[in-house]
C-alpha cells in the first residue's frame, strides 16, 4: 500500500518550523559554553598557525589575476592548467560552505589565476532563501532547511570522460563544470537515480529537494575503458535497508547500477564511509575509510566517533558488471590500520592488487576546533582558528603498501613507511599524470599536516588518548614541550617503498594542497605546486597566501619560486587537477552532450510544495541560470 502523501501545508507551514528542535540542543550547548568562556582571554596568536589563515573566506569574488613571483624564477617548462576546488568556509567549519573554483593557466610567463563561484541549485538558493522561512541553518557539518534540504561542502575535483571536469562531495551529486567559464552545466545523474541518505519520515523532515546522497568523492576516469565509476549507499538506519549502489558511467549516457552484495548474496553494509573509490584494470575497490560523521553535528557535546582499527575494502570484478543483472558480488579483504585515502596500481597481475593507503590512527578527521575548545594548558585559542581542521593525530601515522590476492580474498603482505617527523596526519597524495593516465607504481607525492602539542585541543586529547596500539608514547607527545613537527611533503618510491625526499615547512607556515606539475622537456622529473597561508610574506606583494612551486626531484632544496598577489585570499585548498596543454588541446576535440535539465530535474509541479519563494527562486534565478547552458548545443 503507498505512504500517503505529505499535505503541502505541512511543507509550508511545519517542517520549517523544526529548525527549533533540531538546533535547540546545539544553541543551548553553546550558550552555555560561551558562559563559561565569558570572561577568559585569547591570546592573538598560535605559536603554529599563521595569523592570516582564516576558517572563512568572504573577500573571494570572481576576478582574474596574474600572480607575480614573488621569490625564485618561474619554470619556462610548465604549459598547462591547474584546476583547484576551494571551500570559502564558514564562521565554525572549515570544510562546509559555498564553493570557489581556481584555475591557474601557465605558459612560461606569470601565471593567470581565474577564480569562479559554483552555483549549483542549492547554493543558489541558500543564497536568496536567507530571509525566507526556508533559510538554511548552520548544523555542524552543513546547512539545512528542514523540510526542503541540505547545503554542504565541494572538495573533489576530477577529469571527465568528455574533457569536462567534475566537483564531488561526500554528501551531494557531482556536478559537472567547464574548464573554460568554471561554470556548473549540469548534475552527474537525475535526482531519481540517487539513494538519499536518508528515506522515509526522516528522510522527509532533513528535506527531499536537496537531499544529502552518501557517496564517495571520488570521480576516477578509466581513460583506456572509457569509464567512470561512483558508488551510492546508505548507512544502516535501525535494522531497515542499507544498500550499496555501484554506478558505471560512460559520460554521456544514462548510468548502469547494481546493488553490491557479498559472496552469500546478502547486501554489504558500510558503517563508516566511503571516502575514495578506485579502481584497476580488472576490479573495483569500495574501502570503509576513516572519515565518521554522524549525529554529533546536532549533539555537540559528544564527540565524533573513533574510526574502526582497520579498514573493510569491498573487491568487485569488473568482469562481473553485467547488463540485466540488478547485484554484483563482492569479496571482503580486511587491511590493518584504519585509512582516509587510498590508491591502487592499474594492473594486476594474476589477481593480485598493489595498493597504496595513508593510514590515519587515532584522530577523526571529521573534528573541528570548537570556539570553547582549551588547549592541554588550559588556554583558549586565538578566535581566528575557530573551524579549524585537521587536528593533530594522536599518534604517528603511515603510509601502507599492501599486496591483495584478490582470489583467495586476503593480504599476502604488508609494509610500512613511519617516519618522524614527517608522518602524522597524511593528507592528501598526489603523482605525475594523475588522472591523466593510469597509475603504474610512479613516485607518490604525499602531504603531511603535522603534529604539536599547541594546536592539540584538550577536549581532543581527552576523547582519543586512550587509544590501545601506540607506536609513540603519549607522554613523548604531550608531556613538557612535547613534539612539534610542522607540514611536509614527501616523495615515496613504490618499488623500494621509501621517502626518497622530503621538504619540512617552516612554522606557521600552513600547508593547504599540492598537485604535481609536468614539465614540458622530457628529460626533466617536473614539478610539485603547494598552495600555502603564511605570516612570513615573500615581499610586499604578498597576502600571505601563496603557492610554491619545487622541483619534483629535490623537495629537500625548499621551493624554487612564489607565487602570490596582494589580494589573493586562500581558504581551505582541497583537491586539485593539471592538464597539460598537450592534453588540453586533445580535450578541446571531445564530443560534449550529457546535460541533466534542470527544469525537469526540479519540476514546477513539485516545488508547488513549499512556500512561494522556493518556486520564485527557480523561476527567477535558478532556471535562468541553467537555462542558458546547454552543452548539447555545441555537437
Amino acid at each position: 500500500m503507498p505512504k500517503p502523501q505529505t499535505p503541502a501545508f505541512v511543507f509550508k507551514n511545519i517542517y520549517p518550523w523544526f529548525r527549533y528542535i533540531l538546533l535547540f540542543g546545539r544553541k543551548l550547548h553553546q550558550a552555555f559554553m560561551d558562559l563559561q568562556i565569558v570572561f577568559s582571554k585569547r591570546p592573538a596568536s598560535s605559536p603554529v598557525l599563521p595569523d592570516a589563515y582564516s576558517a572563512i573566506n568572504t573577500s573571494t569574488i570572481d576576478s582574474e589575476i596574474a600572480l607575480q613571483c614573488l621569490e625564485g624564477v618561474i619554470p619556462a617548462d610548465i604549459e598547462g592548467s591547474l584546476f583547484i576546488c576551494q571551500c570559502l568556509g564558514s564562521p565554525e567549519a572549515y570544510m562546509v560552505g559555498d564553493t570557489n573554483i581556481i584555475r591557474i593557466d601557465f605558459d612560461g610567463k606569470e601565471p593567470r589565476l581565474t577564480n569562479r563561484h559554483l552555483w549549483t541549485p542549492a547554493a543558489i538558493a541558500r543564497q536568496k532563501l536567507q530571509n525566507t522561512r526556508h533559510c538554511f541553518d548552520f548544523v555542524g557539518f552543513m546547512y539545512l532547511s528542514p523540510g526542503l534540504g541540505m547545503f554542504a561542502y565541494t572538495e573533489g575535483l576530477y577529469l571527465l570522460p568528455d574533457g569536462r571536469l567534475a566537483v564531488t562531495s561526500d554528501v551531494d551529486r557531482p556536478w559537472v563544470i567547464e574548464r573554460d567559464s568554471l561554470q556548473a552545466v549540469t548534475p552527474v545523474g537525475r535526482r531519481d537515480e540517487w539513494l538519499p541518505m536518508l528515506t522515509d519520515n526522516a528522510g522527509e523532515v532533513m528535506g527531499s529537494l536537496f537531499a544529502g546522497y552518501n557517496n564517495s568523492h571520488v570521480l576516477y576516469t578509466d581513460h583506456e575503458k572509457g569509464e567512470v565509476f561512483l558508488v551510492n549507499y546508505r548507512l544502516k538506519p535501525n535494522n531497515k535497508e542499507h544498500p550499496v549502489k555501484l554506478i558505471r558511467w560512460d559520460g554521456y549516457h544514462e548510468f548502469e547500477t547494481w546493488i553490491v552484495v557479498d559472496e552469500n548474496g546478502s547486501e554489504i553494509e558500510i558503517k563508516q564511509s566511503i571516502h575514495e573509490l578506485v579502481f584497476t584494470r580488472d576490479y573495483i575497490l569500495l574501502a570503509d575509510t576513516a572519515f565518521v560523521a554522524g549525529t554529533e553535528m546536532f549533539t555537540p557535546w559528544k564527540n565524533a566517533k573513533l574510526p574502526h582499527k582497520k579498514t573493510v575494502i569491498y573487491t568487485i570484478d569488473r568482469r562481473d558488471l553485467q547488463s540485466g543483472k540488478k547485484t554484483v558480488r563482492s569479496k571482503q579483504v580486511v587491511v590493518d590500520k584504519p585509512c582516509i585515502h587510498l590508491i591502487s596500481e592499474y594492473e594486476n597481475p594474476n589477481d593480485t592488487i598493489t595498493i597504496y593507503m595513508l593510514h590515519t590512527p587515532a584522530t577523526n578527521t571529521a573534528e573541528l576546533l570548537r570556539s570553547y575548545d582549551r588547549d592541554l594548558n588550559g588556554n583558549l585559542f586565538p578566535k581566528h582558528l575557530t573551524g579549524y581542521g585537521t587536528l593533530p593525530v594522536l599518534d604517528l601515522s603511515s603510509i601502507g603498501k599492501h599486496i591483495i590476492d584478490v582470489t583467495r580474498a586476503e593480504v599476502q603482505a604488508s609494509e610500512y613507511i613511519s617516519e618522524m617527523p614527517y608522518c602524522w596526519g597524511p593528507y592528501l597524495y598526489t603523482y605525475m599524470g594523475r588522472q591523466i593516465q593510469p597509475y603504474s607504481g610512479q613516485d607518490l607525492f604525499v602531504m603531511f599536516k603535522g603534529f604539536s602539542r599547541d594546536i592539540l585541543p584538550k577536549r581532543i586529547f581527552n576523547a582519543y588518548k586512550d587509544v590501545t596500539t601506540r607506536q609513540v608514547p603519549l607522554e613523548e607527545m604531550v608531556s613538557g614541550e612535547g613534539l612539534h613537527h610542522n607540514n611536509s611533503i614527501c616523495r615515496i618510491t613504490t618499488k623500494d617503498f621509501k621517502i626518497a625526499d622530503a621538504y619540512v615547512f617552516p612554522d606557521r607556515v600552513l600547508l593547504y594542497t599540492i598537485s604535481t606539475l609536468d614539465s614540458t622537456h622530457t628529460d626533466h622529473s617536473g614539478y610539485v605546486i603547494a598552495g600555502v597561508v603564511t605570516d612570513q610574506k615573500a615581499g610586499d606583494r604578498s597576502s600571505g597566501h601563496e603557492y610554491w612551486i619545487f622541483s619534483a626531484s629535490d623537495l629537500a632544496k625548499g621551493p624554487i619560486c612564489k607565487l602570490g598577489h596582494e589580494t589573493l585570499n586562500n581558504s581551505t585548498l582541497f583537491h586539485a587537477t593539471y592538464i597539460p596543454k598537450e592534453i588540453e588541446n586533445k580535450l578541446n576535440q571531445k564530443q560534449v552532450s550529457y546535460h541533466v535539465p534542470i527544469r525537469e530535474d526540479y519540476p514546477k509541479e513539485e516545488l508547488t510544495k513549499w512556500n512561494a519563494s522556493v518556486l520564485e527562486c527557480f523561476e527567477e534565478v535558478i532556471w535562468a541560470q541553467f537555462d542558458r547552458i546547454d552543452p548539447a548545443d555545441k555537437i
